[in-house]
């Protein structure tokens, strides 16, 4: 079955369709030259200077949607040949008559730089760590909490209140088999307090990992 490719990745795929050979391979280079960041921004500012045939805007747009076919690629645990068969199926079959391609040799052409194009380490190993830090049943997505003060009223709910309590509400957005959902915990202040305690030392762990990873003389990869 053929990749379903979202659309504001086409323009993408037809500007590297569109890419002359020579600077299809000087993308290529500068792509494996440098040490995998999950920042988009970051990476292109890396290759620019060794990529000038390519627009500052284009290559943002062409690093954006290699990195997404990377990472549909990881996540879906697809193999190599079977997701590059599929992509090029994808844009055989295309309704964009400017993605479309039908002669035998542009579609090995085709297959052939974006094999390349997917076949670039430092890349591969970012979108692993990705699926390695997200590999989970439940992944977190956003939190908020909502403050509010309860009245304690009197038997005589007709009187003013005797006084009131003060509630806090911690909302967590999480992503589950594919969907979004939420999940509500009503709290206190010293719930408040533990919780403080455990993402502290929780920073802390991190702080103290990421230092165990630069003596070891490994790159922090976390997204």
């Amino acid at each position: 079955m053929a990749l379903q490719i979202p659309k504001q990745h086409l323009p993408a795929i037809i500007k590297i369709r569109q890419l002359p050979d020579a600077t299809a391979d000087q993308l290529i280079m500068a792509l494996a030259s440098f040490p995998p960041t999950p920042e988009v921004k970051t990476m292109v500012e890396q290759i620019a200077p060794q990529v000038p045939g390519i627009l500052p805007d284009d290559l943002k747009d062409i690093v954006d949607t290699l990195y997404a076919l990377y990472y549909v690629r990881e996540f879906s645990e697809v193999k190599a040949s079977r997701f590059l068969r599929d992509l090029i199926q994808t844009v055989k079959s295309s309704n964009d008559a400017s993605l479309v391609v039908t002669d035998p040799k542009e579609v090995e052409k085709l297959k052939a730089r974006f094999e390349k194009l997917l076949g670039i380490e430092n890349i591969g190993l970012l979108s692993k760590a990705m699926r390695l830090q997200r590999d989970g049943e439940r992944l977190f997505c956003d939190a908020k909490t909502l403050s509010d003060i309860r009245p304690v009223f009197h038997d005589d709910a007709s009187s003013a209140p005797a006084g009131g309590v003060i509630t806090h509400t911690l909302k967590l957005g999480y992503h589950e088999g594919g969907e979004h959902k939420e999940f509500f915990i009503v709290l206190e202040g010293g719930d408040l307090e533990t919780l403080k305690e455990v993402v502290d030392r929780a920073l802390s762990k991190e702080a103290t990992l990421q230092k165990l990873l630069a003596a070891a003389g490994l790159q922090d990869m976390s997204v």
